[in-house]
């Protein structure tokens, strides 16, 4: 059975969250056309991930280093490197996203989980093929999005080959129309995860 995990990072809730609303179109419409797909959320607006201080790194390599990836420490890097496909839902703050979702890729950046050290380079370890990361900004996303181009290069790390990201800006600019806006993009959501 095929699985979708969604990395939630709409932090603001279902009910006011723009991301999340362009995410819920995604899910349904990639449930209607992979009905026998299995759907894992990682909620991060309900636990935030604790970020890795110094204590935190070396009991980490410690247990890689002893082979112990089956450990819980690694449960949210084993979940990751074993989904089929990755939908990322996080608003634009700050020119990236929200803090929490940094510190979910800190936990599952793991040795020999989703990548592995070679003598010249990175091997990705993930069995995913495919992420699409989705955001919304009240503004106007800047042409370096730093959120899109974070994820877009963290794929190649991980070796997952096709990334693609969508976005709703400028929602909350004067003379905008944000229905429209969101309209737009909830289109163009709903056309890719059909055939995602």
């Amino acid at each position: 059975m095929e699985t979708l995990l969604f990395i939630n990072a709409c932090m603001r809730g279902p009910e006011l969250s723009n991301t999340y609303k362009l995410c819920r179109i995604f899910l349904d419409e990639y449930a209607a056309a992979n009905p026998e797909s299995k759907l894992e959320e990682v909620d991060l607006t309900k636990e935030m991930m604790p970020y890795y201080d110094n204590a935190a790194i070396k009991a980490r390599d410690k247990l890689i280093d002893a082979g112990k990836t089956d450990h819980e420490m690694f449960h949210l890097a084993r979940q990751f490197a074993q989904a089929d496909k990755i939908l990322i839902g996080a608003p634009y703050w700050d020119m990236s996203f929200p803090t929490a979702l940094k510190s979910y890729v800190e936990h599952i950046s793991a040795r020999n989980i989703t990548f592995a050290l070679e003598p010249t380079s990175i091997k990705g370890l993930c069995r995913a093929k495919k992420l699409i990361y989705i955001t919304t900004a009240a503004g106007y996303i800047m042409p370096a999005d730093c959120g899109a181009q974070y994820f877009r290069h963290l794929c190649v790390q991980f070796g997952i080959e096709q990334f693609a990201d969508i976005y709703a800006d400028g929602l909350e600019i004067q003379g905008q129309n944000p229905d429209a806006i969101m309209r737009t993009a909830g289109e163009k959501v709903a056309a890719v995860a059909s055939i995602f």
